[in-house]
């Protein structure tokens, strides 16, 4: 019935297309898992080396607060529909709650419910996320979308999705009231995650936040690339590199560990001025299915 389905909502010609091309994308998967047999392949921190990791961060000084978020306000949000329901493949995928999760926290602690029509929040890295568009249809704040590449069609005829450099933005110095970044910092290559440190500490104003999760770390420097992108060079000098053969268009996830943080990160912005807050979310069980934030980087100038 399902296939029936489909073949009556794509028509025949477009079903076949569609059913070629999984078939193609299933043969390069199983073909790149057995190229890269040998290779490391990526995996999250356990959650002994997530203890392993906070100690490191104490040891270089740096506190990290326990952060338990409501799960009833967390319900409450989900049942608001603020995405579509195939947003980021949907629950099939087994990211939505996740996806969900990181856009409300970013609102919780950047206290978006808050933001008047004067106040400007920037999402940084957003792709195709509506976020920046439910956030304008539904509040009065002047929400703004930025990545490097074009939004999808339905998002970048919209004069607020916008193609820019994070770390090099058109906006103007001390003018931003809220910027979040959702699973967006550990893809900025070369130095642009240091340069955007430089940038918040221009745009922002003075008592504005920004808020990065998750921040993704592990026990050492590391970072992975999918196939396509493998062992070309894109990680941090010193970095090991691994693989990952389930997704592609990846040309290097970065992984901080302890020390790099402090260099590349939490240094730079002691610098330029700006406080900070590393937050670890203490409740990820009650809050859905397959919650794998954990760290959380707070920065206000």
């Amino acid at each position: 019935m399902n296939i029936l389905k489909k073949i009556h909502k794509n028509g025949l010609t477009g079903s076949i297309k569609k059913g070629g091309a999984l078939i193609v994308r299933m043969i390069r998967l199983y073909f790149d898992q057995y190229r890269f047999r040998n290779v490391p392949h990526y995996q999250n921190p356990t959650v002994d080396e997530l203890i392993t990791i906070e100690g490191h961060l104490r040891e270089q000084g740096v506190i990290v607060e326990d952060f338990t978020p409501p799960v009833a306000d967390f319900r409450k949000f989900q049942q608001e529909n603020w995405f579509p329901s195939t947003y980021h493949g949907g629950r099939a995928s087994g990211v939505f709650d996740e996806k969900l999760l990181e856009h409300w926290i970013a609102g919780l602690r950047l206290g978006l419910a808050g933001f008047d029509k004067e106040d400007v929040y920037v999402d940084v890295a957003a792709c195709t996320s509506p976020w920046a568009k439910s956030l304008r249809e539904r509040t009065c704040l002047s929400a703004f979308a930025i990545d490097l590449t074009p939004a999808s069609e339905e998002y970048s005829a919209l004069p607020y999705y916008l193609v820019e450099n994070a770390a090099q933005t058109t906006f103007i110095s001390n003018s931003v009231q809220g910027v979040s970044l959702q699973c967006a910092y550990e893809m900025f290559m070369g130095n642009d995650d240091t340069n955007f440190i430089t940038e918040l500490a221009r745009i922002l104003k003075p008592g504005a936040k920004a808020v990065i999760l998750p921040l993704y770390m592990h026990t050492h420097q590391c970072a992975y690339s999918t196939p396509e992108y493998f062992g070309k060079g894109y990680p941090d000098v010193g970095a090991k590199e691994y693989v990952r053969t389930d997704c592609y268009g990846v040309l290097s996830s970065r992984k901080y560990d302890a020390y790099t943080l402090m260099s590349r990160v939490i240094n730079p912005l002691v610098r330029a001025g700006l406080k900070y807050k590393l937050l670890a979310l203490r409740n990820k069980d009650e809050l859905g299915t397959n919650i794998y934030c954990h760290f959380i980087l707070e920065i206000e100038k």
